[in-house]
């Protein structure tokens, strides 16, 4: 037996708090081995100090911490000097173990005088300046994971710390038709939760995921009929003929109202589910199981469905938004390195766009950012689904804010459309975040070309395009989603997290960004 999490960390970071919320979330027993010291000692902690001397106070801590990771299996606090004992070290080795950090000031304003915490009683801020100089690098020699709390509320380190561990995620989003997005392994088995009511299950995939919409198709089956809906893969999949097709094997199977069509794959199958399902019978209830990054941090979520036509990628679609998403990270497992990287490129954008945590995070570990099994992916997943669900909560038809989830993405379609949809999606639109970048740093704002350019090739993302001519892609921008009449419309940074919609960008500027892009 072990705990899920074990918290470590300063006095003040909120571990007691932060531990109970996180237990809760996850449906497990909370313990605190100050507690147990208590019971164990038959006094209060200041009281063990007076009477007894700190030396005994540690011989009942390390006591306490070896019990409780034999017999406890939920959450688990320790102490603040838990960690200075070199048994205590390595007793956590084997535990899964979060540094809850907290700078010194946040730390003064939250532990107060210092009341009940003994090495504090005397002169609270300098022992505690000391006290942190002197742990941090042995909760950083524990930690699995670390969480600054300073800007965060304890439900939010609750829940980024429950996304490290794997349990499932649920994000809301908002709206006149609102929905959960459950992110997590094995996230498929709330599928049936969202089922109430049909006789019927269309579920759409890709041929790689045959074996996977089998899987699924038997986990439904035992009540339902299920119906499989094999589509070609990526952008191929993204036409109307397509679309027709799929309509009809839904006619054969007597298709109604009350039955649910599921997208099973990346970007472009939950796109194309969307759109069959939103104009079925005029619109029946999707559930989509998006498989790659791409599709979990942006197509399946906010409700936009569509394919291509020949004049441009996703200009006939209908806003849909689906009844669930499900973002089963034992997917990701199997997913190809190079689509992983793609992925990340919609993540990134978030980062820049609204969570500027998202990209410390990718830059202080980007080859831990595409392991599909380790907690950072899983985190940064959680993140970006959140800007987007709070965007699209407040503005579903992209009558205003929406637009700002678009940043790099004009130049980005028109890459995809003139070399006929064979770019994979996130890789455009990571050039097209340079390309964004330079136009920022063009037209006054700001300069973020190297920061761009340096985080997308850590990652493994390009950063420049040598392809068509200028006149060709701006051709292809013209017919933005956007644009008004004649002017085109940029998403540009003012600075990170500050997204501006600007419709005065010069073809000079436009010509200028290519060069330096395509150079």
């Amino acid at each position: 037996m072990s705990p899920i999490l074990v918290l470590v960390g300063p006095p003040g970071s909120g571990k007691t708090t932060v531990g109970a919320l996180l237990a809760d979330r996850l449906g497990v027993s909370f313990r605190d081995t100050d507690a147990d010291i208590e019971k164990l000692a038959g006094k209060a902690i200041p009281e063990i100090f007076v009477a007894d001397g700190e030396e005994h106070f540690r011989a009942l801590e390390t006591q306490a911490i070896a019990a409780a990771l034999a017999e406890h299996d939920g959450v688990l606090a320790l102490g603040g000097g838990a960690v200075l004992a070199e048994t205590n070290r390595r007793l956590l080795a084997e535990a899964p173990v979060a540094f809850l950090s907290v700078e010194l000031s946040a730390a003064v304003n939250r532990v107060g005088m210092g009341a009940g915490r003994p090495l504090l009683a005397l002169n609270p801020r300098a022992t505690l300046k000391a006290l942190l100089d002197q742990r941090r690098p042995l909760y950083d020699e524990v930690a699995d994971i670390t969480v600054a709390t300073d800007a965060l509320t304890p439900d939010q380190v609750a829940e980024e710390l429950a996304a490290f561990t794997g349990a499932p995620v649920s994000i809301h989003v908002g709206g006149d038709s609102p929905y959960e997005v459950v992110i997590g392994r094995e996230a498929t088995i709330a599928l049936t939760e969202h089922l109430d009511g049909a006789a019927r299950v269309a579920i759409l995939h890709a041929p790689p995921l045959r074996e996977h919409a089998r899987r699924v198709a038997a986990f439904v089956g035992e009540t339902l009929e299920c119906l499989l809906i094999e589509v070609p893969d990526a952008e191929s999949a993204k036409t109307v003929a397509v679309a027709e097709d799929c309509w009809n094997r839904l006619g054969q199977a007597g298709f109604t109202r009350t039955d649910v069509v599921v997208g099973i794959g990346g970007g472009a199958v939950t796109d194309l589910a969307g759109f069959v399902a939103a104009c079925w019978l005029r619109g029946v209830r999707v559930v989509q199981l998006p498989t790659s990054i791409l599709g979990m941090v942006d197509a399946a979520v906010g409700g936009k469905t569509g394919v291509n036509t020949p004049s441009g990628k996703n200009l006939v679609g209908a806003f849909h938004p689906p009844a669930a998403v499900l973002c089963d990270l034992s997917t990701l497992d199997t997913l190809p390195e190079s689509d992983r990287t793609a992925g990340l490129a919609e993540i990134v954008k978030c980062g820049y766009i609204a969570d500027p945590r998202i990209n410390e995070l990718i830059t202080a570990n980007p080859k831990a950012a595409t392991d599909p099994a380790g907690p950072l992916l899983a985190n940064l997943v959680r993140r970006a689904v959140a800007v987007k669900a709070e965007v699209v909560s407040e503005d579903l038809k992209e009558s205003g804010r929406r637009a700002i989830l678009n940043y790099g993405h004009t130049f980005a379609h028109a890459i995809e459309k003139v070399e006929d949809y064979s770019w994979r999606h996130g890789d455009a639109v990571a050039v097209g975040m340079v390309y964004a970048s330079v136009l920022g740093r063009l037209t006054g704002r700001v300069d973020l070309v190297d920061h761009t350019r340096d985080l997308l090739t850590a990652v493994g993302l390009p950063t420049s395009y040598r392809g068509a001519p200028f006149e060709q892609l701006l051709a292809a921008m013209r017919v933005d989603k956007k644009a008004v009449g004649n002017t085109l419309r940029f998403i540009l940074l003012d600075e990170v997290a500050r997204p501006a919609l600007v419709d005065d960008v010069t073809e000079d500027q436009l010509r200028q960004a290519y060069v330096e892009v395509s150079s």
